[in-house]
């Protein structure tokens, strides 16, 4: 899964400690360092663990032996079904990861571009892997992809102007005006940049009401 040439290579290109690798990974550093040095056997699941972090850092595995950084690239998926394969990229990104999935300017017209399985799919991925959902969208939506988001109401002049956004893992998705084209782009950086505005707008966005809650929750249900 793993070896520990792969291990040390990867730390040497991230300029990570074992401490780091231990703090990303859950794992202690003594369980790091007797890996690196072959003094025991470890498990798969810790394994897995190291994989995963290195992975979330943009470290891809070669073979048995290589690795490399990962280059950024941009993936363009269109047509009717284009959300739903949007929903599958995020759940193999999030997928056994604790994190969060932030979402800008969604709409009520959202979950009518999804499958009701893909939907289904969604929420236990939230569920299962305790993963966080924020959506910033216009006044009134409610339960845009879990009945468990927690959403606040973008000003109006916002919600005209800005693209439906969704922020996952190390990438950021735009679906383009016409609806029928998702632009997905891998970009630790830019990952960043788009989380930064986001909790910028997020800071200045409306706390829905108690009513007004009870009021999307009836919509839903309706």
């Amino acid at each position: 899964m793993i070896s520990i040439e792969q291990c040390r290579g990867a730390r040497g290109i991230l300029g990570w400690t074992q401490q780091n690798l231990a703090d990303s990974s859950g794992l202690s550093k003594t369980a790091i360092n007797n890996f690196e040095k072959g003094h025991s056997d470890i498990k798969a699941e810790s394994l897995r663990a190291i994989r995963m972090a290195f992975e979330s850092a943009d470290i891809e595995f070669l073979g048995q032996d290589g690795i490399r950084k990962k280059a950024e690239n941009i993936r363009i998926i269109h047509g009717q079904d284009a959300m739903n394969e949007l929903l599958e990229d995020i759940h193999a990104t999030m997928g056994a990861r604790n994190g969060e999935i932030l979402i800008m300017n969604a709409d009520n017209t959202l979950s009518s571009q999804i499958t009701t399985q893909k939907l289904f799919d969604h929420i236990e991925l939230i569920k299962s892997n305790k993963i966080g959902q924020r959506v910033l969208c216009a006044k009134g939506t409610k339960n845009v992809l879990s009945p468990n988001d927690e959403c606040r109401w973008l000003l109006p002049a916002t919600a005209q102007t800005c693209l439906l956004t969704f922020i996952y893992g190390s990438k950021i998705a735009f679906r383009l005006w016409d609806q029928s084209m998702i632009v997905i782009i891998d970009s630790p950086a830019a990952h960043t940049s788009e989380t930064k505005r986001f909790e910028h707008v997020w800071s200045g966005a409306t706390i829905p009401s108690q009513q007004e809650s009870a009021n999307g929750d009836r919509q839903a249900e309706a």
